[in-house]
């Protein structure tokens, strides 16, 4: 079994989601939704950020912690010398509340009057300005347009600062419930009081193992990468936003990327991308509601010229405008703190392409002509722009702010958009439309596979241009039926890719290297996503191992897949970036872009896909 390390345990209900770590406190936590400005930021800036914190008295400490076999609800065990702890959450699903079950137990020889400390302090900043009073029989924390209501029942409140347990004899048990819940008004949030304390654990079991059993099961020798991918598709279904369809990102916003940096970016939105490869991996697996959902919010986006012209929205499918907010910091003095993203302002040719092959994926899985036959005016719109518009420069995949140019991945979507909308023509009987996007398809192929590949790195490139940098992206020339992995030109860019970074390893070593080769994306056996990269992705890691297993190569796929597993949390979970020399995860947590990989890997790895 690998020892990983701890970091923070996520519950949530579809609407919202809260981060816990090991000690109990709640340090993330926007409300009403997931891109509402945060209550709690603690896991963001520790001294401003805030928390829902809670400690017993006897003491106790943190022993383990995992979740309900297959569910989202998350249990803590804390010991001490003269009690046992054990605490469960939930958030039950499409309820606005968290609820948390505390059963103590007396482990000493003597009698005992424990009791548990609760201490709200919200996020402090000027941007956001919050209001906390302690009410007859609840805690309030209001703001404009939200508030949050903290309570315990009956005879345990004393004050939301001390809940008294009562006397308990050796042996003795005594269980409690607080509850969290929420609105956009105190009133709103103080009526769900009573509900929230009627709500069954055993009801939420039944909801996420009736929910779970809609999957694929897959059968690996390793039990553990089982537990994986459940945990996997349990996550990417916390990510989704069922009023609308919407599937987020990660549910934080400004968690840095490296130590230090500036790279401080909020992903509580849907991005079109990241989507629709979570919407692929439910289709892997059998979860075709969620992924017929997200292509309704995504054609409801869409133009009348056919283009979507952000590359994120949302959940509602709205605009997010980009703040910063001076007065809060990352972990280790980060600036600077983001709100919204200004990338939703950016030219990202990917979006149809994303959208297109997305459903015709969808059809495939589910063998429904009504997905594809009742968007045709929107598939042929969206071919009809990426025709006009294929050859324009863009932000790209890493939506880099400084420029823009000719992206392959971009270019590769672009290819795909006109392929698969040419499918789908031809099996809605629509022959002039097919050929007519695949002449179009088959230009861009033959123009990116030339320019694409640089001759003097001999590989394929970010973007075109011989000085072009490395970028895991380019495989998307694999991934997307351009050329296939045993291409010689694709296996000389693997070459490349996996010659070590020049991040990873001295100066001097790293000033021999640049003389022989520019350096490669490998960073201490995890995989960069382009050159100069601090730390490594997840995400290109394993689409590394995807490469490998297109090749039959397993092995050398396994390894790859086992970096990714050694370093991800004790929960199975995944943030954007980690660095393997201390198991630490960096930037947004949990990625939903890489647990769909994971997701697919697996059913690949286990001869289902």
């Amino acid at each position: 079994m690998r020892k990983r390390k701890m970091y923070y345990g996520i519950v949530g209900n579809g609407e919202t989601a809260l981060l816990i770590g090991p000690g109990l406190a709640i340090e993330w936590f926007c409300a009403p939704r997931f891109d509402s400005f945060p209550i709690f930021a603690g896991a963001l800036d520790r001294k401003k950020g805030g928390s829902l914190a809670f400690s017993f008295n006897p003491p106790a400490r943190f022993t383990r912690r995992e979740y309900h076999y297959r569910t989202n609800i998350l249990q803590t065990v804390l010991t001490g010398d003269e009690l046992t702890v054990t605490v469960d959450d939930f958030m039950p699903w499409g309820k606005r509340c968290l609820v948390r079950i505390v059963s103590v137990e007396n482990t000493g020889k003597a009698a005992i009057c424990p009791s548990l400390k609760v201490q709200i302090e919200p996020v402090r900043t000027k941007a956001f300005p919050l209001k906390r009073q302690l009410q007859n029989g609840y805690y309030a924390v209001t703001g404009k347009g939200v508030a949050i209501c903290v309570a315990g029942k009956e005879d345990f409140l004393t004050g939301m600062t001390e809940i008294s347990l009562g006397r308990l004899g050796p042996g003795g048990k005594k269980q409690l419930r607080l509850v969290v819940t929420y609105g956009e008004t105190e009133e709103k949030a103080r009526g769900g009081l009573d509900s929230a304390f009627s709500e069954s654990l055993e009801e939420a079991v039944r909801f996420w193992n009736d929910w779970l059993a809609k999957a694929r099961k897959i059968d690996l020798a390793d039990p553990e990468l089982q537990e994986v991918y459940y945990r996997s598709l349990l996550l990417l279904k916390l990510l989704t936003y069922p009023k609308t369809g919407a599937i987020v990102a990660a549910p934080t916003a400004s968690f840095p990327a490296t130590p230090g940096g500036s790279d401080n970016w909020d992903y509580r939105y849907c991005w079109l991308r990241d989507g629709f490869y979570s919407a692929t991996a439910f289709d892997d697996a059998g979860l075709h509601e969620e992924a017929g959902q997200f292509y309704e919010f995504a054609f409801a986006l869409q133009h009348s010229d056919g283009s979507w012209p952000q590359p994120l929205y949302t959940v509602d499918g709205k605009h997010p405008k980009e703040i910063i907010i001076s007065d809060l910091n990352g972990p280790n003095g980060e600036k600077p703190v983001r709100f919204g993203n200004k990338a939703a302002r950016q030219l990202q040719l990917d979006n149809a392409g994303s959208v297109i092959h997305g459903l015709w994926h969808h059809y495939l899985a589910t063998q429904d002509k009504s997905d594809i036959s009742r968007y045709w005016g929107n598939i042929q719109r969206a071919a009809d722009w990426v025709e006009r518009h294929w050859q324009d420069p863009e932000s790209g995949i890493w939506e880099i702010r400084e420029y823009s140019s000719h992206w392959i991945y971009g270019k590769v979507l672009c290819y795909t958009c006109l392929a698969d909308a040419a499918q789908i023509a031809e099996e809605l009987g629509f022959k002039d439309f097919a050929l007519r996007w695949r002449k179009v398809a088959n230009a861009i192929k033959k123009e990116v596979v030339e320019k694409g590949w640089s001759p003097v790195k001999q590989a394929f490139v970010q973007h075109y241009g011989p000085a072009a940098p490395l970028d895991i992206s380019v495989l998307a020339l694999e991934q997307f039926d351009l050329l296939p992995a045993t291409d010689p030109k694709i296996t000389q860019t693997v070459d490349c890719i996996e010659r070590p970074s020049a991040c990873a390893v001295p100066d001097e070593i790293a000033d021999k290297l640049s003389e022989r080769n520019p350096g490669g994306l490998k960073l201490w056996g995890g995989i960069g996503r382009f050159e100069q990269a601090v730390l490594p992705f997840y995400l290109p890691t394993l689409w590394l191992a995807h490469h490998y297993l297109h090749l039959h190569q397993n092995e050398q796929a396994k390894k790859l897949l086992d970096i990714c597993l050694d370093n991800m949390t004790d929960l199975y979970l995944m943030a954007e970036h980690f660095d393997p020399r201390t198991g630490e995860q960096w930037g947004n947590f949990p990625l939903a872009l890489n647990h769909q990989e994971l997701v697919r890997l697996l059913l690949k790895l286990a001869g289902q896909k």
